[in-house]
């Protein structure tokens, strides 16, 4: 039990530990299309919201750890992390 709830404890701290640079991320979004300030501004205010749900969540390690790295491999988007968190939580339900 001890074991169990250590590694639950681990799971949470290293979701926590981890972090995608935003303001990096966002800019290369907005040169991406011509180097908007527009879009860069509302990215980072949808990577803050999105990473502060994330923390707020409680997912399977399996699965935050699985999204994380799909959230890295965009450039390291919360915004794509957090969705991949909804869908696989909402597929881990349908298969039960």
């Amino acid at each position: 039990m001890i074991a169990k709830i250590i590694g639950l404890a681990f799971g949470v701290v290293a979701l926590n530990a981890f972090g995608y640079d935003i303001n990096g991320y966002c800019r290369q979004v907005a040169d991406a299309v011509g180097g908007s300030y527009q879009i860069e501004e509302t990215c980072r205010q949808q990577e803050n919201q999105a990473r502060s749900n994330i923390s707020r969540a409680q997912s399977p390690a399996r699965v935050e750890k699985y999204c994380k790295d799909v959230g890295q491999a965009v450039g390291g988007s919360y915004q794509i992390m957090e969705a991949c968190i909804r869908q696989e939580l909402a597929a881990k339900g349908r298969i039960k």
